[in-house]
């Protein structure tokens, strides 16, 4: 009996501990899936709040083509006006002009067509920057990259012997290959890659690079790159002075009148010296250089293509975080979780979609037999002037649009009137530095050789591989364990940085 009492109560023991045992799993199913439940109302809640935001907001506009591109582009919710985006937009354009004759002479040294050039990099920097505008919302302009456009003349045309044509094929797969990283692989954790305080110093870096261009198209022969002092500087810098006057007292309009009375004025004078001229018609450029590009490779095209994106990305991805920090400077303040909200408002971050947009028009660009397509640092023209939407973009992108078939008279927009641009967008960057520790040797070391390297060797590549290697290296030996702080992206950046300063100092 006492074995049978036993046995029946260690059985029911086990039973209860069984049932205990379920009673517990269920206890905690349940309380996952009323987590889950609690969870997904938030997230829900969220999601409906932000495409809410967008569908009730009630535009200032009464007319529907107003209201409608208005909520589109959220002008009015960025606290812009369509005022602020056309003059961005034509601010932006005067700023980056220079590029439609910089990247004919660039190429026409590798043999490409000039004319044909000239006409396919404003094709592309219409289209490109109107797409841009469109898909990313942000004050962006793209175009045919400096320093890309000298790496596809000098290095794979002269250096290595390839055709021009051929060259272009080689854009083309890059471009193709952008796309497929940034779709896949660059993700919005990547960002962490880049802190916070070393993105201010790249673009303190950049802005000097542009306002030394600035200051060289001011006082330099165009043509013969020898110093002209003359009349020329001048008036750049009676241009300039108009425009800081009248930007203090935020008569935004200034950015334009200013270069184009000086355009006026120079070409007067111009006029009266017997220095006066004119660029001539011409609209069939684009059929010497579309589409015939040819794939006669070599075994360093193996290489070729790698250099080629890893220069593009990381000229792309520092020029894109600068402009957004500038053109919403006002309302994040380089608070990083407000700044990497900003960016990351969908499933494809604003960085995504910039990079993808950037890549498919680099392809495109390839078929022109044209170089890489980049963002422009001058992008922050367009936020100086207070334009904070995409809308800016289209309107530069019509502006190059225009340039094809009223180039003539474009040209008659002299250095000396889009130069102040690029000084004056170099005073209001500046300002920016102020954000960063300087108690903090870590950031200001790192920061300080982006911001010499730049300029100084007019590379942008050079910099920020530079300056971010020896950011790495410091967080290594620092003493209050800062290495504990280095990511896996972190060590994927600095392992393309080491590789894009080996390639720069070989070419």
């Amino acid at each position: 009996m006492s074995t049978t009492s036993s046995s029946s109560s260690s059985s029911s023991s086990t039973a209860l501990d069984k049932s205990s045992n379920e009673d517990l799993v269920l206890e905690k199913q349940i309380n996952l899936k009323n987590q889950n439940i609690e969870e997904q109302p938030k997230k829900q809640e969220h999601s409906a709040k932000e495409q809410n935001t967008k569908k009730d907001y009630q535009s200032p506009y009464d007319n529907k083509s107003l209201a409608w591109l208005d909520k589109y582009f959220e002008i009015s919710q960025r606290d812009s006006s369509f005022t602020k985006e056309i003059l961005g937009g034509i601010a932006m354009f005067l700023a980056s002009l220079y590029i439609l004759s910089v990247q004919s002479s660039a190429l026409k040294s590798g043999g490409t067509p000039e004319s044909g050039t000239r006409q396919s990099t404003a094709l592309l920097s219409g289209l490109g920057t109107i797409t841009m505008g469109i898909v990313s919302g942000i004050p962006l302009m793209v175009s045919t990259g400096m320093g890309e456009n000298y790496f596809y003349s000098t290095t794979i045309i002269a250096k290595h012997n390839y055709s021009w044509q051929t060259a272009g094929s080689l854009v083309f797969i890059q471009g193709i290959l952008i796309v497929l990283i940034s779709w896949r692989f660059l993700r919005l954790k990547f960002l962490s890659a880049i802190p916070p305080m070393f993105r201010i110093g790249i673009a303190f870096g950049i802005s000097l690079l542009i306002g030394t261009l600035g200051i060289k198209s001011m006082i330099n022969n165009p043509v013969t790159s020898e110093p002209e002092l003359h009349f020329r500087l001048l008036l750049a810098v009676l241009c300039l002075v108009f425009i800081a006057s009248f930007a203090i007292r935020e008569k935004i309009y200034v950015f334009i009148l200013a270069p184009f009375v000086t355009a006026i004025v120079s070409q007067i004078i111009r006029a009266a010296s017997g220095d006066f001229e004119m660029a001539e018609w011409d609209l069939s450029g684009l059929g010497s250089t579309a589409f015939k590009i040819n794939f006669d490779w070599k075994v360093s095209a193996l290489w070729l293509i790698p250099v080629m994106t890893i220069n593009q990305l990381f000229d792309a991805v520092c020029t894109i975080l600068t402009v957004i920090q500038f053109a919403y400077l006002d309302k994040i303040k380089f608070d990083e979780k407000k700044f990497l909200n900003l960016i990351s408002q969908s499933k494809t971050s604003k960085l995504q979609r910039v990079i993808i947009v950037t890549g498919i028009w680099s392809s495109i660009s390839g078929l022109f037999c044209n170089s890489q397509i980049v963002p422009f640092i001058e992008s922050i023209v367009a936020g100086t002037v207070g334009a904070r939407a995409g809308f800016s973009s289209v309107i530069t992108g019509l502006c190059f649009l225009l340039s094809i078939f009223l180039y003539p008279i474009i040209s008659l927009i002299p250095n000396e009137s889009t130069a102040p641009l690029m000084v004056y967008t170099t005073a209001i960057v500046i300002k920016m530095i102020t954000h960063v520790d300087f108690s903090d040797l870590n950031s200001i070391i790192p920061i300080v050789v982006s911001t010499i390297t730049i300029p100084l060797m007019s590379s942008i590549l050079m910099g920020i591989a530079l300056g971010y290697a020896v950011l790495i290296l410091l967080w290594l030996v620092a003493p209050d364990k800062k290495y504990k702080e280095i990511t896996y992206p972190m060590v994927i950046v600095f392992i393309l940085s080491v590789v894009g300063v080996v390639f720069e100092l070989l070419e």
